[in-house]
């Protein structure tokens, strides 16, 4: 399966309302497997910066196959030469948690980022709208 535009703007839909259902605003971000954004969202009210993190965290998940949170397990960017060095990557890369990839059985279709809540209410946002979505699994 390939993730989809309408895939993504589903999704989106569920995860706004997870959102609101908590009485979080936040930002929302669908990559596809390569970590290319497919559709991105700002809930009214929510801060421009948690674009970004939101898309972001999508990329990380996408690009490492894993929770944008685990990738910190490569290194500790606090130790100079045994860190991750983000400079080297790109842009984008995070280990804020709140992206997880999104699988098709074993394959892995892309991922989602949510930003604008606790790190913990932003994953729960991603595991809701990921759980909601019958083919699709964390």
């Amino acid at each position: 399966m390939k993730l989809t535009l309408d895939m993504a703007k589903a999704m989106i839909h569920v995860a706004q309302r997870e959102a609101q259902r908590v009485g979080n605003t936040c930002s929302i971000a669908i990559s596809d497997e390569n970590g290319w954004l497919v559709a991105l969202h700002r809930m009214d009210g929510t801060p421009i910066g948690t674009v970004d993190i939101a898309r972001d965290k999508a990329w990380t998940a996408s690009a490492f196959k894993i929770p944008s949170s685990d990738v910190s397990k490569f290194g500790d960017a606090s130790r100079p030469g045994f860190g991750l060095n983000p400079t080297k990557w790109n842009d984008h890369l995070t280990t804020i948690p709140g992206g997880l990839p999104i699988r098709d059985g074993d394959k892995i279709i892309g991922a989602i980022g949510v930003s604008g809540g606790k790190p913990e209410e932003d994953v729960a946002v991603c595991q809701a709208t990921i759980a909601a979505m019958p083919t699709l699994k964390e």
